[in-house]
């Protein structure tokens, strides 16, 4: 078995080194391939990609049209049997490699792997998100794109990221996979951190909007065979979204996400929670 890891990026200077030590120091069984896409830095991000020139396989530098599109150049080149996608400014976990490998060697059958995430902020922790049910994904993401480990054979068989979604593609990859029937594994340990600082973590207002309007747009695609009663939930589930984004929105101006994080879970205890646990839960 061959593991590819691909880590798109672009102007992260002060992040990608931590990004690439993670996966080259990985402890491993099977060959590992390592795989940077470089959407055309002028930071400085390029020179330290070079320092460790001689430990990625594959880096490719050119102008891009976004993270998801140097995903699928990345995907597109890779050589290994299971694929995993490491943001420049998200992190693997030690051992993470080392559990991919078993769970997949003691699987055969296993085309999607996911896990929990631990969330940071400027270095601070702030959370630790465990994914939600799987057949929620009709109706929004339920899982974290950086712990997901997919098959080649997967990605021959759904395709890519779509870029008509710049922030949301994929949620509408993962629901594809879902959909088409591929088996999914579940590994209760976490095996990477996610930066609070990524397009959907985004604080702006219309950011928020977009995503919420793309992750409706992927949902809607898919639901041709859907009762009267998912699209009432659906409607519920987004109605509960776009409330807890406008009860949210002062404290991402005001507060700091570790301490906005920890005043929603005090509200969430006393007034209970806009959105279940069955779509992800922190």
């Amino acid at each position: 078995m061959k593991i590819s890891i691909v880590t798109p990026v672009f102007n992260s200077v002060t992040t990608i080194e931590k990004t690439i030590l993670s996966v080259i120091s990985q402890k491993r069984n099977f060959p590992l391939e390592y795989i940077v896409i470089d959407g055309g830095s002028t930071d400085g991000t390029i020179q330290i990609i070079n320092k460790y020139a001689d430990q990625i396989n594959l880096f490719i530098s050119e102008p891009d049209r976004g993270p998801y599109d140097a995903m699928n150049k990345g995907i597109n080149h890779s050589t290994g049997d299971v694929i995993g996608i490491i943001n420049s400014d998200d992190w693997y976990h030690d051992n993470a490699i080392a559990t991919v490998e078993q769970e997949f060697c003691q699987n055969h059958n296993i085309s999607v792997l996911y896990s929990p995430i631990t969330n940071y902020y400027k270095g601070e922790y702030v959370a630790t998100f465990v994914p939600g049910d799987l057949d929620k994904l009709l109706f929004r993401f339920t899982l974290n794109h950086p712990s997901c480990f997919i098959t080649k054979s997967a990605y021959n068989l759904v395709g890519l990221y779509n870029l008509e979604y710049p922030i949301a593609a994929d949620y509408d990859l993962i629901l594809r996979l879902f959909v088409s029937g591929v088996n999914f594994h579940y590994v209760s340990t976490p095996l990477a951190s996610y930066s609070l600082s990524g397009m959907s973590s985004s604080a702006i207002p219309f950011d928020r909007l977009k995503l919420i309007r793309e992750c409706w747009k992927i949902s809607c695609s898919h639901s041709n065979q859907f009762s009267r009663e998912m699209e009432l939930q659906r409607w519920k589930v987004y109605g509960a979204w776009v409330f807890n984004e406008l009860f949210a929105l002062p404290t991402r101006y005001f507060l700091k996400p570790p301490l906005a994080r920890k005043l929603k879970s005090f509200l969430s205890r006393y007034l209970g929670k806009p959105v279940s646990d069955t779509y992800g839960k922190w």
